[in-house]
């Protein structure tokens, strides 16, 4: 039995980070999942409010960074690695496609939760959102980060590592 929560993983271990933001995001999805039936039995008291809140500033900071890390770092160290399967390549590209598509998803989901956090009621469909952003999850972590376990080495992960803090300090 575990009492306390292991620790998150740190930016030594950015493979780990970004498994842990996988976890959070999910959490995230399960709690959208809550609030829509929340919603219907309840309306926008102030649990939903909250929830709403917490669901917002999750997505609009926190989710943008994730995909950075994967577009602008993970992604082109994997595409580099001269053993990086080439049937995979096209993988990564479906999942930047996905980023884009989990990006207006998530805006019609985000004015809503404004109008929720506010204390009023909104129509909001989660269905879409959460089910693309589940299905986008098991892709990477099945299939990609087993590979960037196997390809990356200990230089371009600790290039990974600075650019992800670097880019949470700015």
């Amino acid at each position: 039995m575990q009492l306390m929560p292991k620790p998150a993983p740190g930016f030594d271990d950015p493979l780990g980070l970004l498994r842990a933001c996988h976890e959070r995001i999910l959490g995230h999805c399960d709690m959208l999942e809550r609030l829509a039936s929340h919603l219907q039995q309840y309306g926008a008291n102030q649990d939903a409010q909250l929830a709403a809140a917490r669901i917002l500033r999750y997505f609009q900071v926190g989710a943008p960074l994730h995909h950075e890390d994967e577009e602008r770092n993970l992604f082109p160290a994997l595409r580099a690695h001269s053993d990086f399967p080439v049937i995979q390549r096209q993988v990564l590209e479906n999942l930047v496609v996905q980023h884009r598509e989990l990006d207006t998803l998530w805006m019609q989901l985000e004015a809503a939760l404004q109008i929720i956090s506010g204390g009023a009621l909104a129509n909001i469909s989660v269905e879409p959102f959460v089910t693309l952003t589940r299905a986008h999850i098991a892709v990477e972590e099945q299939e990609i980060f087993p590979l960037a376990e196997r390809y990356l080495d200990a230089a371009v992960l600790a290039v990974l590592s600075r650019a992800m803090q670097a880019r949470r300090q700015t």
